[in-house]
């Protein structure tokens, strides 16, 4: 099993000789996707660095993740998948009593992060082992949507989904040697444990459009949907390894298994049109969350303009329909401010990340399933409690990460 790394953040390697004085360390660093080789080929050869120790020191220190994120390149266009990339850096020691070759460690990168107080992430100090890849344990969907969940394969081993404390099914999750296997994301609703396009649809409306329906909306339509709900599941368990532990006079081995509960609550009702947003949260999964209450959208035009002269000398006259102030490169940006509807304080550590995160996206239905870059406008946000705020909804601006008028050349 691979080391997992979160490559928004440092992540250190302290390289020493097992005896002598270093004079050189030079790191070979491979860079891939795919199926994990062993060793890689010159082809993963991405960067060749050569260090020299620092004064006395007898040891060299690498920082990887500034030249790793350079290969790790996240897109959504409303399928979930897995985004991560191998590392392996490869070290040869030159000391003043020949070479040497640390032993070879691979590892996982994804595009998370770490905060300030978690301290250094390293190779002496990786981080901890994780089951489901979100940070809240409340999920508040739609009626009749699906939810889906990330999970690291590499430590998971199975998801139980339960509704009213009766065991509805479970999923066994396999490690994987294959970098679009290192997050596997859980669908929720129904029985679906196949692997179509479709399986992870949100909606009944997405379900029609993903397979290439029309979708005619109606009163009716809509009165039928509020009766009927695919998703009956309202906790979901995933168990994950944390790690080999020894007990007993005899020094037994035994592997320590962890649950993450995930309660599954379904939002009211609202007479507005729901928009989903995904973003990359700090532990470089996509995450979903329904923004339900009221939007709206602005048109922001910027351009330039020039005075021109509309005079003809020889007729001494001009056109009163000539423009004598005219507009060029004038372009326009769209933005739209979205409500969450209320929430529980696990969202908090929710609408950080998303403040934080450097891709998000948001799904509209129309004729079609669009989904759209967007960024956030707003900068600031205060975060609410029940003690202190009782219903909390947060109001988020975004922008849309595009020109209006299209201009790519």
């Amino acid at each position: 099993m691979a080391t997992r790394i979160n490559v928004r953040s440092p992540f250190y390697i302290k390289v020493e000789p097992s005896a002598n004085t270093i004079t050189t360390v030079r790191m070979e660093l491979y860079v891939y996707t795919g199926a994990k080789l062993t060793p890689p080929t010159s082809s993963e050869l991405r960067y060749t660095v050569d260090k020299t120790p620092l004064g006395s020191n007898n040891y060299v220190v690498f920082e990887i993740s500034e030249l790793v994120r350079d290969y790790l390149d996240i897109e959504f266009d409303g399928d979930y998948t897995s985004h991560a990339v191998w590392v392996r850096p490869d070290f040869t020691i030159t000391t003043t009593g020949g070479t040497e070759n640390p032993t070879e460690v691979d590892y996982i990168a994804l595009d998370g992060y770490t905060y300030f107080e978690d301290g250094v992430q390293s190779a002496d100090s990786p981080l901890d082992t994780v089951g489901a890849l979100i940070s809240n344990k409340t999920i508040f969907r739609l009626d009749d949507s699906n939810v889906s969940i990330p999970v690291y394969t590499g430590d998971t081993n199975s998801v139980a989904f339960y509704y009213q404390g009766a065991l509805k099914r479970t999923e066994t999750i396999s490690t994987s040697t294959n970098t679009n296997g290192q997050i596997e994301y859980i669908s929720v609703a129904g029985e679906n444990t196949d692997d179509s396009e479709n399986v992870n649809a949100a909606t009944y409306e997405e379900r029609v459009l993903g397979d290439g329906g029309v979708f005619e909306d109606s009163v009716c339509l809509q009165n039928f949907l509020d009766t009927i709900d695919i998703g009956l599941v309202d906790e979901v368990w995933v168990n994950y390894d944390t790690g080999t532990t020894f007990t007993g006079a005899s020094n037994t081995s035994t592997d320590d298994t962890k649950t993450d509960i995930i309660k599954i609550k379904t939002a009211d009702c609202s007479r507005y049109t729901p928009i989903k947003v995904t973003f990359v949260n700090k532990y470089g999964a996509l995450q979903d969350l329904w923004f339900r209450l009221k939007s709206t959208e602005t048109t922001d035009v910027r351009g330039e303009s020039y005075k021109r002269s509309v005079f003809n000398e020889g007729t001494l006259s001009y056109n009163t329909y000539q423009h004598q102030k005219q507009s060029f490169q004038v372009n326009g940006s769209d933005r739209i401010t979205m409500n969450t509807g209320y929430l529980n304080d696990d969202h908090n550590a929710v609408m950080e990340e998303l403040m934080l995160s450097e891709q998000v996206w948001m799904t509209k239905l129309t004729d079609e399933e669009l989904v759209l870059p967007i960024s956030p406008r707003t900068k600031s946000i205060t975060y609410k409690t029940s003690l202190n705020d009782r219903l909390a909804n947060y109001t988020v601006e975004f922008d849309m990460a595009f020109d209006k008028i299209n201009n790519i050349r």
